[in-house]
């Protein structure tokens, strides 16, 4: 089965799905019940980089296949969402028997409330429109540096920053990796000691999800940014401007914490070799949304 014709199956199954559970019962689903294979399991963890530390939420557990496999091999935590009541009976029950119980644990209740504040990778098998309902909620509550990773069903406009296809009993799988990026648009400024004097530096970043652009001016003046990339809570990018008439190249590297950037300096200025810590502070109010609707801020 090729990789569209199993959306339109899944699609089809969303439909047949809602109306069984509208007849059957009060729960209503918001995706139909198909498990992840397990070799689709693995490649989600291996591309979230799972470890130890992480707290795994799963949103739509299902069987709990997610949370427990994360918990038997890297031994992190997980948390399990699902709205069926036999879906969670059923974690519970595989928990048990997977000796992991100590490490996972499951709730009955509605993802779109739910609170993912602590979680640091999130796998998800939902559907386009539910993952796009989603968006706002992850880049709002998550920490910068967690990861998404959703099989087969992209975030819309959000690219990607990882990407992997396999073939499971003749059926092709897509799994798609997301870094949470941090906000770090809007007006910056900060003063760095370089050479012989401190030298003042003004920064304006616009940004869509984890691309950024930057304009940066050096005591007033214009400079050329190059290299400039965010990944994370990570700032990295390289200035070229003259420094009281002397060419300099300096290459930044920061972390982004609310309103504030620190990192270090590193370069040349008229061909000498200088360094210097650097801590910017952004002017309020003038940090916008990451994605495409304007209507608050996070």
């Amino acid at each position: 089965m090729t990789h569209n014709a199993r959306r339109f199956l899944l699609a089809a199954l969303i439909l047949i799905g809602s109306a069984v559970a509208g007849l059957a019962q009060d729960v209503r689903l918001d995706v139909p019940y198909v498990p992840t294979k397990y070799p689709v399991v693995d490649e989600m963890l291996r591309m979230a980089a799972v470890t130890k530390s992480d707290i795994v939420y799963d949103l739509g557990c299902g069987d709990g296949r997610l949370v427990i496999t994360a918990a038997q091999k890297f031994g992190c935590r997980g948390v399990g969402y699902d709205i069926d009541p036999e879906r969670i009976k059923e974690c519970l029950e595989n928990a048990k028997a997977a000796g992991v119980t100590d490490k996972v644990k499951f709730i009955l209740g509605d993802l779109f409330q739910a609170d993912f504040h602590e979680a640091t990778v999130i796998p998800m098998y939902l559907l386009p429109s539910v993952n796009l309902k989603l968006r706002p909620k992850i880049l709002r509550e998550l920490k910068p540096g967690s990861r998404i990773v959703s099989h087969d069903f992209s975030m819309g406009e959000w690219t990607p920053d990882d990407q992997a296809s396999l073939e499971v009993d003749g059926i092709s799988h897509e799994v798609y990796g997301w870094v949470i990026p941090a906000n770090v648009s809007g007006e910056w400024t900060w003063t760095a000691v370089l050479g012989s004097g401190p030298v003042s530096f003004g920064m304006n970043v616009t940004q869509r999800f984890q691309v950024a652009e930057a304009k940066v001016t050096v005591n007033g003046a214009a400079a050329v940014v190059k290299e400039l990339t965010l990944k994370g809570a990570d700032l990295r990018f390289t200035v070229e401007a003259k420094i009281g008439g002397k060419p300099a190249v300096l290459s930044f590297e920061g972390k982004a914490a609310g309103h504030q950037l620190d990192g270090q300096i590193k370069g040349a200025l008229d061909g000498k070799s200088v360094a210097s810590a650097w801590k910017a502070a952004r002017r309020p109010g003038t940090e916008k949304r990451i994605d495409e609707a304007a209507t608050d801020i996070y």
